[in-house]
C-alpha cells in the first residue's frame, strides 16, 4: 500500500563561542555573552516551537486515527447522502486501462447487472511485472468497511462455466467495500476481479489484497492490485478479456442483495468513463478485445442504460440513462448510435452505408451486379433483415439473412464475397428501436473486425481441469 509518510525535522541550533586570542575586553566578553545569552533564548524558543509541531502532529494523527476507527457499520452515511457527495476516486486509474462497460439494465435487450473496466494483456508494465504492486492499483471509492467472503471464497472466486460446451472456468478474486446504508440496509460496493487465468494454488490472490475482513479504510487508499495475466497464460474464448466488474450492492435480506448503479461518481469521472466505453485505447481491434467491451459502443455519456426502479442506486424510476443520481436523468438521451464509418472497413469509399434505429426499406442501387463486403451491426432484439433483389424482367427473389430473436443484445457480423444484383433493397425490422448500422465496400477492403486480432487462442477450453466447485460437480453427476 502506497504511503503518505509525514517526516518531521527537529533544527536545533547550537552556538559555540570561543577566542584564539589568548586576551579580551571586558565590552566584547559581554557582547559575547549578551548573544549567547540571546541565543539560548533563541534555541529555547525553536525547541518549544518544535515540541508543539510534534504535539500538534501527533494530536492531529490521533484525530486521524480517532476517525479511521469511528468507520464503522454502525454509524455509515445515509446512501443519498451521494447525491450531492459525488465520489471524486473512481476505482482504478484511467490510465491503467483500456476499455469500459456501464450498468446494462434490466429493460435493456441483454441485461447486465455489474459495470466493467478492461486491461491490456500486451501493456509492457503488466507484462513485466515482478511483484504485486507493479500491477494497476485499486482504490476504495468512499471511506468504509472491508467486507470479505466465508473462507478462501474472497481469494479463490471459481467462475464456472460448467454448462458451456466445452465445459470451462477461471479463477477470480473480490471483496466488497460497505460505506452506506439505506433503510437499516447496508449498501456495499463489489469488486470482482477476473484475469481470465486458472490460479490452482488458493492462496495466489492473497498478495494482491492489501486489506483484511473487517478493516476501516478511507477513500483512495489502495485496497490491492489487479492481477494481468499475459495472453499466453489466459484462458477461456477469444472474446474473454481481462476485467474489474464492479456494482452496488444492496443487502436486502439475510441471502439476498440487489444490483444497483453506481451514480455516485463525479462528472468528470462518468465522462472518462463514457470515452473509455466508446472509444477503446487501443481501438476495436485490440488483440485484448472482448466481446463485453461492445456493450457500451455508441452510447452517450452515462453509467447505467436502460435500468429498472429496483436498480437505481438512490430510489426506483424506470431510466433510460443514468449519469446525474437525480431527476435531471430523466430527460437525458439514451440512443444507442454507431456511426456506420466506423465499422472496420479501411476505406473512405463506400458502395452504401446508413444506419438508424426502427424499420427501414433501404435501395441499394449498385452500379453493375457484383460482389462486395459488407457489415451489419446491431444494439439489440428482435431484429430481421433481408435483401430483396430485383431481376430485369420484373421478378423478385427474397434472401433473409438475420432474425434476431427477443433477448440477443449488440451483435457484430461481417459478410464477405456476396453477391449482389443492380437492383437490391435492404428491409429491416426493428420493431423496438434499439438502433442498427450497415456498410457495403467493394470485395476485398481491408477490414478491421474486433475479436479476430488476437493471434494467441487461449489453452482453455478445451483442456480445463476439473472445476474446483463442487455444486457443479455435483449437478455434473446427475
Amino acid at each position: 500500500m502506497k504511503k503518505v509518510i509525514l517526516l518531521f525535522s527537529l533544527l536545533l541550533f547550537t552556538y559555540c563561542s570561543g577566542s584564539s586570542e589568548s586576551t579580551t575586553s571586558t565590552t566584547e566578553t559581554a557582547e559575547n555573552s549578551e548573544r549567547i545569552e540571546q541565543q539560548s533564548q533563541e534555541n529555547s524558543q525553536t525547541e518549544e516551537n518544535n515540541q508543539n509541531t510534534a504535539q500538534s502532529a501527533e494530536e492531529s494523527n490521533a484525530k486521524n486515527n480517532e476517525k479511521q476507527e469511528s468507520i464503522n457499520l454502525n454509524n455509515l452515511p445515509d446512501v443519498k447522502e451521494f447525491i450531492e457527495n459525488k465520489s471524486d476516486r473512481f476505482i482504478v486509474d484511467f490510465e491503467d486501462i483500456v476499455a469500459a462497460h456501464p450498468y446494462v439494465g434490466s429493460r435493456s435487450p441483454k441485461p447486465h447487472n455489474d459495470l466493467q473496466v478492461y486491461f491490456s494483456n500486451s501493456d509492457p508494465r503488466w507484462v513485466n511485472a515482478t511483484k504485486p504492486s507493479d500491477y494497476p492499483p485499486i482504490y476504495a471509492v468512499a471511506d468504509g468497511v472491508i467486507q470479505m467472503a466465508q473462507g478462501n471464497f474472497s481469494l479463490y472466486n471459481v467462475v464456472d462455466h460448467s454448462d458451456s460446451d466445452p465445459p470451462w472456468w477461471h479463477s477470480a478474486y473480490l471483496f466488497k467495500l460497505q460505506f452506506a446504508q439505506n433503510n437499516g440496509n447496508i449498501v456495499s460496493f463489489l469488486y470482482q476481479m477476473e484475469g481470465y487465468v486458472i490460479k490452482e494454488d488458493r492462496n495466489f490472490f492473497a498478495d494482491y489484497l492489501l486489506v483484511k475482513d473487517g478493516q476501516s479504510v478511507k477513500k483512495g487508499d489502495i485496497l490491492g492490485y489487479m492481477y494481468v495475466p499475459t495472453f499466453d497464460e489466459m484462458v477461456g474464448s477469444m472474446q474473454g478479456s481481462s476485467h474489474i466488474a464492479f456494482a452496488i450492492m444492496e443487502k436486502m435480506g439475510p441471502q439476498e442483495e440487489q444490483e444497483k448503479v453506481p451514480s455516485m461518481f463525479t462528472s468528470e469521472i462518468i465522462d472518462e468513463f463514457s470515452n473509455l466505453s466508446r472509444n477503446p485505447t487501443e481501438g476495436w481491434e485490440s488483440t485484448s478485445y472482448g466481446n463485453d467491451w461492445s456493450r457500451g459502443r455508441g452510447l452517450p455519456n452515462l453509467i447505467g442504460w436502460m435500468i429498472g426502479p429496483e436498480e437505481h442506486m438512490f430510489g426506483g424510476e424506470y431510466l433510460d440513462a443514468v449519469y446525474y443520481g437525480d431527476e435531471r436523468d430523466a430527460s437525458l438521451d439514451s440512443d444507442k448510435v454507431i456511426d456506420s464509418t466506423k465499422l472496420g472497413f479501411q476505406t473512405d469509399t463506400y458502395i452504401f452505408n446508413s444506419h438508424g434505429k426502427g424499420n427501414a426499406e433501404l435501395d441499394m442501387t449498385f452500379s453493375r451486379t457484383e460482389k462486395v463486403d459488407f457489415v451489419v451491426l446491431t444494439n439489440g432484439s428482435p431484429v430481421t433483415m433481408k435483401f430483396i433483389f430485383k431481376q430485369d424482367n420484373g421478378e423478385e427473389r427474397e434472401s433473409k439473412f438475420m432474425d434476431k430473436r427477443p433477448g440477443q443484445g449488440h451483435q457484430f457480423q461481417y459478410y464477405q464475397s456476396f453477391g449482389f444484383n443492380k437492383n437490391t433493397t435492404l428491409i429491416i425490422e426493428d420493431p423496438e428501436e434499439w438502433g442498427w448500422s450497415v456498410a457495403f465496400v467493394p470485395e476485398g477492403t481491408p477490414a478491421l473486425i474486433p475479436g479476430e486480432s488476437r493471434d494467441i487462442q487461449p489453452y482453455c477450453p478445451p483442456g480445463c481441469p476439473p472445476s474446483p466447485n463442487p455444486y457443479k460437480l455435483q449437478q455434473g453427476n446427475k
